[in-house]
């Protein structure tokens, strides 16, 4: 299979039109369509059934994208590194792609990523913040180098885990909050305290909840945002309480729009980690070594 062959699949079943494929390949449509009916000969399947004026994609397609992308990821990473090693300054070029959760993507990594471009401008980075479910489904797919997820432990069969940081979680609120200046807040004292939350799947959400589950204690919620700016905001003008990482609220603890409470979890409460999570089949390329590199040092001051 020539790798421009795989290429133009891609890019098919990316757009599920084979004209949109020819569009953004340069190619014109004849073309495209030559060179999937060359690799459906190679391949001995059908890759696309056409329904009229409109494709859709066959199981042997849908196999073979995640072939594909796994072929055409090894293909990239390869050019990348030896480019690299022929330009002989230690400059890292080629792509590096990376997700990772909101909150690192938001308080994280905008600094690691600034100093990796100042060090390697031919660099190029591509980010994005998503779900944990879908950073893992993507890694798993080699679209990407590596996922950052701020999670308790991971642990997975074929997966490179290392922990960066200690992610410590505040319970915080307005300063003018009934229970601000308490000597320690407990489960019991949010009983009929509003809560709010970020939404369900979030690791932070789900240790605060296993906990006031384990005392027995469901406060009211007041609201539930995908955004965690959403939640800080809400908590500034004192419309509940909030449990979030330490690194989310540093800003307004400094600026005194929000305080903590001392909030008195069990002695066995998990601690949560960002965590570099990459397939253990897949070598770090350098320019993935030079992203922890810098995230280590920057997150261990």
């Amino acid at each position: 299979m020539e790798l421009r062959l795989l290429r133009t699949f891609r890019a098919v079943a990316a757009t599920g039109s084979f004209t949109r494929a020819a569009a953004d390949l340069g190619y014109v449509q004849s073309n495209v369509t030559a060179q999937i009916k060359t690799l459906e000969h190679e391949v001995g399947a059908p890759l696309f059934e056409r329904l009229g004026r409109r494709i859709v994609i066959t199981d042997a397609g849908r196999r073979l994208v995640e072939y594909a992308d796994r072929i055409l990821r090894l293909a990239d990473d390869a050019g990348a590194e030896l480019r690299a090693l022929s330009a002989g300054d230690g400059e890292l070029v080629g792509t590096l792609r990376i997700g990772a959760a909101e909150t690192l993507c938001a308080y994280r990594l905008p600094h690691v990523l600034r100093a990796l471009a100042d060090r390697h401008p031919r660099l190029r980075v591509v980010f994005r913040p998503a779900s944990r479910t879908e950073l893992l489904a993507d890694l798993s797919a080699a679209r990407l180098d590596a996922a950052l997820l701020l999670e308790e432990p991971i642990a997975g069969t074929g997966l490179a885990v290392e922990p960066l940081a200690a992610e410590p979680l505040l319970l915080v609120a307005a300063p003018d909050h009934a229970l601000a200046g308490a000597p320690s807040v407990t489960p019991a004292d949010l009983a009929d305290q509003p809560l709010i939350q970020v939404e369900e799947g979030c690791a932070h959400r789900e240790v605060f909840d296993r906990q006031l589950r384990a005392a027995g204690v469901a406060p009211p919620v007041l609201a539930e945002f995908v955004s965690l700016e959403a939640v800080k905001q809400c908590a500034v003008a004192g419309l509940g309480v909030a449990m979030l990482p330490a690194v989310a609220v540093a800003g307004e603890l400094r600026r005194g729009d929000l305080v903590t409470l001392s909030w008195q979890p069990d002695a066995d409460a998990p601690v949560l980690h960002t965590q570099a999570v990459r397939l253990a089949r897949r070598s770090p390329t350098p320019a993935l070594t030079a992203l922890l590199d810098l995230a280590r040092t920057q997150w261990a001051a």
